[in-house]
């Protein structure tokens, strides 16, 4: 492993890449190049890790700049996890993120413990409608419930 690099633009960033960075970070799963571009260009703030010319760490916050700052697509190679690189980017991003007056994040069943480490706390308040939302009751995403509306409708 050389030298970590990390940038905060997406100017330079090879979409496949990033794209490859999910493809390869179950389960986060497939996220087409076009769709990143977009997600990635409408954040507020942008962190990506390169080891070498290698995209090995990424994460994402959309923020409003005073009230709320929202937190995801927060990833690392195998390869290198277990070294702290996921806590350096969390807190990278809650630096970035500094001022707002909540900071919100959207993880992965099974990663709770890791995020209150950084002060994060379950939120009893807290809904989502998804696009399937079959799928994501399954994956543990939000609790079984009434009848659901798709997004846009």
């Amino acid at each position: 492993m050389s030298e970590l690099r990390w940038s905060y633009s997406l100017d330079g960033i090879d979409l496949a890449d990033l794209s490859a960075l999910f493809e390869a970070s179950p389960p986060m799963g497939n996220k087409p190049p076009a769709e990143l571009n977009i997600a990635f260009g409408n954040s507020m703030f942008v962190c990506f890790v390169h080891d070498g010319a290698a995209l090995v760490g990424v994460g994402r916050a959309l923020a409003d700049g005073v009230y709320v700052a929202y937190l995801g697509d927060i990833a690392v190679l195998a390869s290198h996890r277990g070294i702290g690189l996921g806590k350096q980017i969390v807190a990278e991003l809650l630096r970035l993120c500094a001022g707002h007056k909540k900071v919100i994040l959207y993880s992965v069943p099974g990663s709770e413990e890791f995020y209150e480490k950084f002060g994060f706390r379950r939120m009893l308040t807290a809904m989502a409608i998804f696009q399937n939302q079959d799928a994501a009751m399954e994956r543990g995403y939000v609790e079984p419930g009434p009848a659901h509306h798709p997004i846009g409708v």
